[in-house]
């Protein structure tokens, strides 16, 4: 019997279970702990537990870690040399420990802290976290009336993301959230963007998708009413339209390599408006872009935005990204017809 921690996006947490039970149906919820983290129970080992998301992505799924130690805290300082002692006892060697804290209530230490006093190791680098590396994942759940921390050893690429709660390190400063929707979408998905490549932004205002094509030396056609960051507006690589995506359609006479949209349309919508682009894309063209789901029945919305889709595109893939928020982000390839 293995327990585990699954994080996902509070909005979509029975699609995510829904996820986990179509391969293991014996699944088991013991608790939720926060709105990102649901304390489960399976059957089988933890390996079991993730085998199917080794080598292709979840949609819903950040991240899971095994639990094999648990237990009450004070919420005090006190709390550091024990978590230490307690660690130590479930493994004895060199681990790259991940922690991070929830809830309600303030403690007088932060994740920090506890990674700092359970590593052997003495550098304060942040490691570089390889498939075969060995993970301490620590959650310590923090309300009024209790404290409890939960401790879990595994592999990397058993956690379906290195990284604790899928959230990946980005070195880039961008001017908005928007753009680390799409940094996240393009190392997910292994897209490259190369020199010279031909980029339509749709709904491009104001500018934090096209400043990373333009930033990876891609040419950018950016279409929006509303104004663009000035400094975009000058650059060489863009070619800026200020139409609606439904008024430049009417008036787009050249084909790109990738066509980009994440602009705040019902999702039907905006599947219909990307086939109508379709043919604006190359032979064997791509496209990036991200549903809205604010309804209640998410479900039921993707699956009829998908059957427009797929009237004009191979779906690659469809993931709930870290930085989506009530929202799903679909790589697209235009079919050969």
């Amino acid at each position: 019997m293995t327990r585990a921690i699954l994080t996902c996006s509070e909005h979509f947490t029975e699609l995510a279970l829904n996820e986990l039970r179509r391969y293991h149906p014996q699944l088991t919820v013991l608790n939720q702990l926060s709105p990102q983290h649901i304390f489960i129970e399976n059957r089988g080992s933890f390996d079991d537990l993730t085998r199917p998301w080794r080598h292709k992505l979840p949609v819903y799924l950040h991240h899971l870690f095994p639990v094999h130690y648990q237990s009450a805290l004070e919420g005090t300082l006190q709390d550091l040399p024990g978590l230490r002692r307690s660690a130590r006892q479930l493994i004895r060697r060199d681990v790259t420990v991940q922690a991070r804290i929830t809830g309600t209530h303030l403690l007088p230490y932060d994740a920090r802290q506890i990674e700092a006093a359970l590593s052997r190791k003495k550098s304060r680098a942040s490691p570089k976290i390889t498939p075969d590396a060995r993970m301490l994942s620590v959650l310590t759940v923090s309300h009024a009336d209790s404290v409890c921390v939960y401790l879990g050893v595994s592999w990397a690429n058993q956690n379906i993301s290195p990284y604790l709660r899928g959230v990946q390190p980005f070195s880039e400063h961008l001017p908005n959230r928007a753009g680390f929707k799409l940094l996240e979408a393009l190392r997910a998905f292994h897209i490259p963007i190369s020199t010279g490549m031909e980029v339509l932004d749709l709904g491009a205002a104001p500018g934090a998708w096209t400043l990373i094509f333009v930033d990876h030396g891609a040419c950018v056609t950016a279409v929006a009413p509303r104004a663009m960051y000035p400094w975009l507006m000058d650059s060489p690589q863009v070619r800026y339209f200020p139409l609606t995506a439904e008024d430049y359609l009417a008036k787009c006479d050249r084909t790109f390599d990738l066509i980009t949209n994440d602009m705040i349309l019902d999702a039907q919508d905006s599947a219909r408006l990307m086939v109508d682009y379709a043919s604006r894309l190359r032979t064997d063209g791509r496209a990036i872009m991200t549903l809205k789901l604010r309804q209640h029945n998410r479900r039921t919305v993707t699956d009829h935005a998908l059957r427009i889709l797929r009237q004009a595109y191979d779906i690659i893939h469809m993931r709930q990204l870290v930085h989506n928020q009530k929202e799903v982000t679909l790589f697209l390839r235009r079919k050969c017809r």
